[in-house]
């Protein structure tokens, strides 16, 4: 019985001390909950705080990264640069110290082979000139009986080696091919057809900031029309008079001296043969002629070129594209020449010329005037003194930026009778179609002869034979040349 009292008492004060720690713990608990909340308010505040600064910081050091970023690409460029730089310089001295053994090859405005050190270069060029030729005469008789005479022709058809050897003041040129072996024959000539020939081969030394010099075989320096190249032409040909009282080729040295705007050309030869004046001609029509051959006693040509303005390319050439600048040219030549005795009853057929011209070039028109005029003894017994004379005018106009359409008048002939007389008057008109400029070009022109073609002036090459009569004969000419 007093045990269970006892443990009766036990639990009545357990009971009681456990009321009393619930309600102490809910007071401290009701008291300490306001503290808490204040704190944990204060936590998250100060949380916040710290995201705000972390997303700020996250924002500058993307900012800070992007900028580094830029830097390194900047300087890797930079680097690349460098690299690129060191490169060509390491290839530029690898190249000098080849001296020589290294070859460079390629295309610039032509095919070329050149040494590493720049002392040895090689142009190699070419020239195709396929033409359709034909002429009608109203009036033939005899040789040319046949009114309407026409054909296909392959009129040049050549290669060129041109360059510098051992330094850039020694240049070289060699053209040869197939062409007309006497392009100023007459239809009488023997030599009137296509066969292998040279066209050029000459040395050309620097002599001087000035000066220069030149050996072999070249175009005189007499008419502008003969020293323009063959490719460059405005027509399908040079002009009937230039075939005629032009000189063409020679074979000698020439001296040229240009300073600024005036250049002058000197030239010793073996003399011309285009007014049939050299005897070597009868077994070989054109240059190079033996040395103990019968040409000339004596022989000299100068001629002198004043740009008034533009540039001496521009005249390189009869033509002036769309774009060009203005550009005027004026020159004057005199020849003069002895032939060497050898028939004739030993005389010496002897002759003089002179001539004079004016080039014009615009944006996209030329126009170009030129007078020759030469005299000549002995030509036959029966002719002891004759006076050639030679006229041109031509002009041209662009239609298009590839469509040249031009003109051309020309005169003139022996002045005697007994030769024909001053009877030649030629209009051509024609035009030019040039698909990659001089390079590939189609050139179409239609020739009437308002005057008569002479035995003394025809020349079958260009187109011409001979009419007795005036207003008797028209040319068509249409050509397609291929130059590199």
């Amino acid at each position: 019985m007093q045990t269970q009292t006892k443990r009766n008492d036990v639990r009545k004060m357990t009971m009681q001390f456990m009321v009393v720690f619930f309600a102490a713990y809910l007071c401290v608990g009701a008291v300490c909950a306001d503290d808490f909340q204040q704190q944990l308010n204060e936590l998250r505040s100060r949380i916040d705080a710290v995201q705000n600064d972390t997303a700020e910081m996250r924002e500058s050091l993307g900012e800070l990264k992007a900028k580094q970023s830029q830097t390194w690409l900047t300087q890797e460029r930079a680097a690349e640069i460098r690299f690129l730089i060191q490169d060509v310089l390491n290839d530029a001295d690898a190249r000098s110290s080849l001296q020589g053994d290294g070859v460079l090859g390629g295309w610039s405005d032509g095919f070329f082979l050149a040494s590493g050190d720049g002392r040895f270069k090689l142009n190699i060029g070419g020239l195709i000139q396929e033409r359709y030729v034909l002429n009608y005469l109203r009036n033939g008789t005899g040789a040319n009986a046949d009114r309407w005479r026409g054909g296909f022709e392959n009129t040049r058809t050549r290669l060129s080696f041109s360059g510098h050897i051992f330094d850039k003041d020694t240049t070289f040129l060699v053209q040869a091919g197939f062409g007309w072996l006497d392009p100023n024959a007459l239809s009488s000539s023997p030599f009137v057809e296509i066969s292998s020939r040279l066209w050029d081969s000459w040395i050309k030394f620097r002599l001087s900031e000035n000066w220069s010099a030149k050996l072999g075989v070249f175009m005189l320096p007499f008419t502008r029309e003969s020293l323009v190249s063959d490719k460059y032409q405005l027509a399908v040909d040079r002009s009937l008079i230039d075939y005629r009282v032009g000189l063409a080729r020679s074979q000698g040295v020439e001296f040229t001296w240009s300073s600024g705007n005036k250049r002058v050309f000197l030239a010793t030869t073996n003399g011309s043969n285009t007014l049939t004046s050299i005897n070597a001609a009868a077994n070989n029509p054109t240059p190079p002629w033996p040395a103990l051959d019968s040409d000339s006693e004596w022989s000299i040509t100068a001629r002198a070129e004043f740009l008034l303005e533009g540039s001496w390319e521009q005249f390189n050439q009869f033509t002036s594209p769309v774009g060009s600048e203005k550009a005027t040219m004026f020159g004057v030549a005199v020849h003069a020449q002895n032939q060497e005795r050898n028939n004739f009853g030993g005389t010496k057929r002897d002759q003089v010329g002179v001539t004079a011209d004016v080039s014009m070039h615009f944006d996209g028109a030329t126009l170009f005037a030129s007078g020759t005029f030469h005299n000549q003894k002995d030509v036959t017994p029966t002719a002891p003194n004759v006076d050639w004379l030679g006229y041109v005018l031509q002009g041209s106009t662009y239609m298009t930026d590839t469509t040249e359409v031009f003109l051309r008048f020309e005169g003139g002939g022996a002045m005697l009778d007994e030769l024909g007389g001053d009877t030649v008057q030629i209009l051509t008109a024609g035009a030019n179609w040039y698909l990659d400029k001089q390079g590939l070009k189609i050139t179409s022109d239609y020739g009437w002869s308002i005057g008569k073609i002479t035995p003394a002036m025809d020349n079958w090459m260009v187109g011409w034979r001979e009419s007795d009569k005036r207003d008797a004969e028209w040319l068509f000419r249409t050509q397609l040349q291929l130059a590199f």
